[in-house]
């Protein structure tokens, strides 16, 4: 390929990505300070109280039905308080990416990616849990699992709503369109934007790879969000309609077998716990 070629292509990368709006930095912020495995309810609680369009939106979702507290909460402090830090933690982090995305998800296809991610989110903190690892941020991990996915659909939500249909019409693979469309595919992408928005190096690679089939039998992170990315996939929570033919339970062999014990239920069950927590963050 001839530099000027490769120029060109280098330039519509930088475009697609100077047109992506920055996380919110709340949510940036909220993302380091929930990696640090002493971080204490009232530094939470202040960080969140910081900025008040957030605030109102975290207490909005905490005074919901979905939550059935018995009297309503009226500051972020007695909130956090009464949610504990890892309910707080998932509230928070699908509630900012929510706000990224809000103008995006009155679309059909579009809206479908931000419940994949929140699907993969559930997912990665049960595998997490079942398998005793990573427990502190595999939720965080899958939320940022698709962030260059997120990106896009909020700079170009005409484009890539085509792209979705398109893969779906003609049974292509989303990524070979993304390319095609953007100079690079969303892992590409998100891996990028988690250098560019200083968010903790361990998103990277998670952003960057959790297409890629997993090397060895280590169960490390990257496994773990995969592994949740194919199983919601495989419980109806993917971007395409076109019915799939992966099998929770063998999706579920990549894990220990202890684990798979451990996530006993069916996959009804599994799907209609999906439904009920996505909804309860709308």
């Amino acid at each position: 390929m001839s530099p000027a070629v490769n120029s060109s292509a280098s330039e519509l990368v930088e475009q697609v990505l100077q047109k992506i709006p920055p996380f919110p930095p709340i949510a940036a912020r909220l993302l380091k300070l929930l990696s640090n495995d002493s971080v204490s309810v009232n530094e939470i609680a202040e960080l969140i109280a910081s900025d008040p369009i957030f605030s109102a939106r975290i207490l909005s979702r905490v005074n919901s039905a979905a939550f059935g507290l018995s009297h309503p909460v009226g500051n972020i402090r007695q909130a956090v308080a009464l949610l504990g830090l890892e309910r707080t933690r998932q509230l928070t982090l699908t509630v900012a990416t929510s706000a990224y995305t809000q103008g995006a998800l009155r679309v059909v296809e579009l809206r479908r990616c931000w419940e994949h991610t929140v699907a993969t989110a559930i997912l990665s903190d049960e595998i997490a849990r079942a398998c005793e690892i990573f427990k502190d941020n595999a939720y965080s991990a899958g939320i940022i699992h698709d962030i260059g996915r997120l990106g896009l659909l909020v700079a170009y939500p005409k484009k890539y709503t085509k792209i979705i249909r398109d893969a779906d019409a003609l049974s292509l693979d989303a990524l070979d369109l993304e390319r095609e469309q953007f100079g690079m595919d969303h892992t590409e992408i998100g891996r990028t934007l988690v250098e560019r928005w200083k968010l903790p190096q361990e998103f990277r690679l998670i952003a960057g790879r959790h297409h890629d089939p997993c090397e060895g039998g280590e169960l490390d992170l990257l496994r773990v969000v995969r592994v949740a990315c194919r199983l919601a996939v495989a419980l109806g929570f993917g971007i395409s309609t076109t019915p799939v033919t992966l099998e929770p339970d063998s999706i579920l062999n990549e894990l220990p077998s202890g684990a798979r014990k451990n996530l006993a239920g069916s996959a009804p069950d599994l799907n209609a716990q999906l439904e009920q927590r996505i909804q309860a963050y709308c």
